[in-house]
């Protein structure tokens, strides 16, 4: 029992050194196999191209270390994608499992299209933005109208009512929802990244005048 022991621990040390230098030699002669290759197809047209490098051996010394830099930089931007791709790949899991989650995931989601709509990527929940008398008359607050009303509350209102957000400042991702008639509301022809941008900046950032748009 002791003489085995005593082989196992060289047996151990030099499947550990295998493992250690299989990866070194992989990718050693995976290098040296791109590169010639690419000297196969590219060297001639380098060499050519070199015409202020006089001498015949330097053109092709440094053509063949233009390649091999070229080699290793190609392969480091695939490593870079690679990891990037991993990276995409993993968050959307996460995101998919987080939407998945009750209510939850719903205020994610809804997050999500709010700071979607300040930086102005993709599709927003948010339809135009409008001006309303809010908290009081007299008092106006930018929102953003996100639908009209739909089922019993359509028919309370007579079918002219419109949901609308109310952003704080300067955090947009809460606020007060509303609903208002819509012969009470001002539609403004601004975009909904500049009225998003007045709100978080506290109106320090303001669109151009336009002329407001009457409707959808």
């Amino acid at each position: 029992m002791a003489k085995e022991r005593k082989w196992n621990k060289p047996i151990i040390s030099f499947i550990n050194g295998i493992a250690i230098l299989l990866p070194i030699v992989v990718t050693i002669a995976l290098v040296k196999f791109l590169v010639i290759q690419v000297n196969n197809l590219v060297l001639n047209p380098i060499i050519k191209s070199l015409t202020l490098v006089t001498g015949e051996m330097q053109r092709v010394y440094l053509a063949k270390a233009l390649i091999f830099f070229i080699v290793i930089f190609a392969v480091m931007v695939i490593g870079w994608a690679a990891k990037i791709l991993f990276i995409n790949r993993a968050f959307s899991f996460g995101e998919r499992v987080l939407l998945r989650v009750p209510f939850l995931g719903r205020i994610y989601n809804a997050a999500k299209q709010i700071f979607a709509a300040f930086i102005g990527h993709g599709k927003t929940i948010f339809k135009q933005v409008a001006l309303v008398e809010y908290p009081s008359k007299g008092l106006y607050a930018l929102g953003f109208t996100t639908g009209t009303t739909k089922g019993e509350i359509r028919d309370s209102m007579a079918g002219n009512g419109i949901n609308v957000f109310i952003p704080t400042t300067p955090n947009p991702t809460s606020g007060m929802f509303i609903i208002v008639p819509k012969e009470s509301i001002r539609f403004l022809k601004m975009s909904v990244e500049e009225g998003m941008k007045m709100i978080v900046s506290g109106g320090a950032v303001s669109p151009d005048f336009q002329e407001p748009l009457l409707e959808e």
